[in-house]
């Protein structure tokens, strides 16, 4: 008898354990796409000296039914020279150079855009404007922040 208590004690604790491990809670679910239009989200660019290059880093948010084309970036008050990049991976990303990026209906892409040769030094608590073309949504304005830059990690 205490042999049977023993084994129905332990595949409670073994149904208990297998019910925790399924109720883990899920990963924080993306916003909503905006309905009908095309938006950027977190945007953001770390400071910099003048001369130097800046990487500007933000996600372009399809929501519309067709897709998109990012074909170019500006940012006059601060650069003449901007080049985009792709951002590619799941776990471990990277970017590659691109000329133009498309952005699938109903979807979000990550991109960065490279700021080269800095006409001034990006000071954080500053705001860059970027001017981003789009194939079909034509101009749109992004309002990016500058924040202090990241410490060196060794």
């Amino acid at each position: 008898m205490r042999y049977l208590a023993t084994v129905f004690l332990g595949l409670l604790l073994l149904i208990g354990c297998g019910q925790q491990q399924r109720e883990q809670p899920a990963a924080p679910a993306e916003p909503p796409l905006p309905e009908g239009r095309v938006a950027v989200e977190e945007p953001v660019v770390y400071a910099a000296a003048a001369g130097d290059s800046a990487i500007v880093s933000l996600r372009i948010a399809n929501g519309t039914a067709e897709a998109d084309t990012l074909v170019g970036a500006e940012a006059p008050a601060v650069t003449r020279n901007v080049a985009l990049r792709e951002v590619v991976g799941d776990t471990v990303q990277t970017s590659r150079p691109a000329t133009s990026i498309v952005i699938p209906a109903r979807s979000r892409v990550a991109v960065q855009l490279v700021l080269r040769d800095l006409q001034q030094a990006l000071e954080p608590g500053q705001v860059v404007l970027v001017d981003l073309s789009l194939a079909r949504q034509g101009r749109l304005r992004v309002r990016v922040p500058v924040r202090e830059a990241a410490a060196p990690t060794e």
